[in-house]
């Protein structure tokens, strides 16, 4: 051996650290696989047993019985399947001292005086659905009053809506509502659920103009009704007896991510969409629509509008409306 095959003082070390580096790289990319497998492997098994359930269209359609003309629309996307975002039914609720024992640990804070939060009352209840909560599920059935509704929330067109639920005709209990993962016009569809089995029986329902569009009940119209689209604070001193839907335990971790924040900066829908915002206003700015069918309208709006209300209404986002071929007057 020379003295030029000697190792020289700090090769072994150098080495050595660089196959540490490696096996944590390593390490870290078998756990990033590892998560994503995770997360993604629900959804196609899902996907498959749709597939099973209700034959190859399941994967354009989801199972619902749609024409044509619909498939053919370049305004039609399916992103999912039905249920892939958790609808919440019957939700517990918290009082205000829960509120105000979480607000004291910032960790654990729930709710603080500038959270929006969409404000109902019925009767002599007063209930308030929580935005950060509501984003995640998308739809939430609930009793207020005595009255069955529906409350939605579909963070990537900013439509926001309350209305009754109408009585089934077979069993004549208040329809439970869903995501049916189906788009139409930058806006998600939603679906009565019937259960298992049950697709070709559900109607697909649009949020911003409550028409049912396709299915047995296609003409029929939901009722809206009056709700607020205010802060924590405001609605608290509006409704003093309220109380607030409840965290879902098993969505706790969730509650605590703001995952749509920066598609609302970027200010880039996620759907096509025609025509551009003029000058000066945001693709994403929110409008307040009223009415229904031809006699619909809507307008810009800062918030202040939507902050007590008396009358029903909907609200949605400047580039979604116009996809509608809404009209909209300043």
């Amino acid at each position: 051996m020379t003295e030029t095959d000697l190792p020289t003082p700090g090769n072994a070390p150098s080495e050595k650290k660089r196959s540490h580096a490696l096996g944590l790289l390593s390490l870290g990319l078998f756990v990033l696989i590892a998560a994503v497998i995770t997360w993604r492997v629900p959804h196609l098994f899902r996907a498959i047993q749709e597939a099973r359930n209700l034959g190859p269209e399941a994967f354009q359609t989801n199972g619902f019985d749609l024409p044509v003309e619909l498939l053919e629309d370049p305004s039609f996307i399916r992103w999912g399947v039905p249920g892939q975002i958790i609808a919440v039914d019957n939700p517990a609720v918290w009082g205000q001292e829960k509120v105000e024992e979480l607000a004291k640990n910032f960790r654990k804070r729930f709710l603080i005086s500038s959270s929006e939060v969409v404000g109902v009352r019925f009767g002599s209840e007063a209930r308030a659905y929580p935005l950060r909560l509501l984003q995640w599920h998308e739809v939430v059935n609930d009793v207020v009053g005595g009255i069955p509704i529906c409350v939605v929330y579909h963070p990537l067109s900013e439509t926001i809506c309350v209305f009754k639920r109408r009585a089934d005709s077979t069993t004549g209990k208040p329809l439970l509502f869903g995501n049916s993962g189906l788009i139409l016009d930058c806006c998600m569809l939603l679906n009565d659920r019937k259960g298992t089995g049950n697709r070709k029986q559900e109607t697909l329902w649009s949020p911003v103009d409550g028409r049912a569009l396709y299915g047995p009940l296609a003409g029929e119209n939901l009722e809206f009704l009056p709700f607020s689209l205010t802060t924590w604070s405001e609605w608290l001193e509006a409704a003093p007896e309220t109380v607030v839907m409840a965290m879902l335990e098993s969505h706790r971790n969730y509650y605590k991510k703001e995952p749509y924040l920066p598609y609302r900066q970027r200010d880039l829908p996620k759907y096509p969409y025609s025509p551009e915002a003029p000058e000066g206003r945001k693709k994403l700015s929110r409008v307040k629509v009223v009415g229904q069918g031809s006699n619909r309208s809507a307008t810009p709006t800062d918030g202040s509008d939507l902050k007590l209300n008396s009358e029903p209404f909907t609200v949605s986002s400047w580039f979604a409306v116009h996809a509608r071929e809404l009209p909209v007057t300043d």
